[in-house]
């Protein structure tokens, strides 16, 4: 029996066929991994709390269109709470697999500080601003890899004292992007005391770190020459042990190799985007070995 043409029909099965292939994202040939993505920071000085609005997360693959993960409702993290090895999830699902070149946090940080927000020592509150502008977020150019199948956990390590700076006679405070991506299954630790013989009256103590033997090391400064060997990738404010006699440090998500750490009183005076004189370093630790999965011990002790 001769079948009539039903273009109607015929043109729906095809739709149908269409869409279902769409919705799939190629059919059985997509390849997909699982991937966790994390935030976390350690104490700064001349803050309670950091609080920053995320509202998603846009990864750019090196081909292919960006992936984007938009949340249901906005997630606000006080970073200082997620210090130390401790972090907060903002992600974890699969993603499709591959290489990727960039990560941007979209965030809310406009200076209203009922978006993103900091509570200084003193207990006020300033909001925090993005100076390119809320819409840009923070973004992180750091190249990383999503096997197909594979289950991976990232982890955003914010600086906030290079990332948060605050000027007089303005209501906000700027949040830059001083942000580092470390895969939890291949870093280690560097951790510490400080005697209190070294924090005397006045002395506004901070750890400092370096990448490889640091001799000369130097405080931040954000004009300085790329590729300074002298200039820190990360500091910490130590804090004061539960037994008040000395102070204690920690820094965390490190990729394996060689460090040096140094110590200063002069933390309070380091202006991240400027060199400055004022602040020395005394005592330093050079040749710290870092292995994955282990945590390296590195003291100061004794008087500056």
């Amino acid at each position: 029996m001769k079948r009539t043409p039903n273009l109607v029909a015929d043109a729906l099965a095809l739709l149908g066929t269409l869409l279902l292939a769409a919705c799939s994202g190629g059919g059985s040939n997509a390849s997909t991994g699982q991937m966790k993505l994390s935030v976390a920071d350690a104490p700064v000085d001349g803050a309670q709390s950091v609080g920053v609005q995320f509202t998603g997360v846009e990864l750019t693959a090196n081909s292919g269109n960006p992936v984007t993960i938009n949340f249901s409702t906005p997630k606000t993290i006080d970073l200082l709470k997620d210090s130390g090895t401790a972090s907060a999830v903002l992600f974890d699902q699969p993603i499709p697999s591959g290489q990727y070149g960039q990560i941007r946090l979209m965030v809310v940080a406009d200076g209203d500080p009922s978006h993103s927000y900091i509570v200084l020592s003193d207990g006020s509150t300033r909001g925090l601003q993005v100076p390119s502008g809320s819409q840009t977020g923070l973004k992180l150019v750091s190249g990383f890899s999503v096997p197909d199948s594979g289950v991976v956990d990232y982890t955003i390590d914010f600086d906030l004292r290079q990332a948060i700076t605050c000027p007089n006679g303005q209501s906000a405070c700027f949040l830059k992007p001083a942000l580092r991506l470390v895969n939890d299954a291949s870093v280690g630790n560097i951790q510490g005391t400080v005697g209190a013989s070294l924090v005397p009256n006045g002395c506004t103590p901070g750890v400092y770190l370096y990448n490889g033997t640091v001799t000369a090391p130097e405080d931040y400064n954000s004009a300085a020459a790329s590729g300074d060997p002298n200039q820190p990738i990360a500091s910490k404010v130590p804090q004061l042990n539960s037994a008040g006699t000395g102070y204690y440090y920690q820094f965390t998500f490190l990729p394996p190799g060689t460090y040096t750490a140094a110590f200063t009183c002069q933390a309070a005076q380091d202006n991240p985007d400027q060199a400055d004189s004022t602040v020395s370093f005394n005592p330093i630790d050079s040749g710290i070995a870092v292995t994955a999965g282990q945590t390296a011990e590195a003291d100061f002790t004794g008087s500056p």
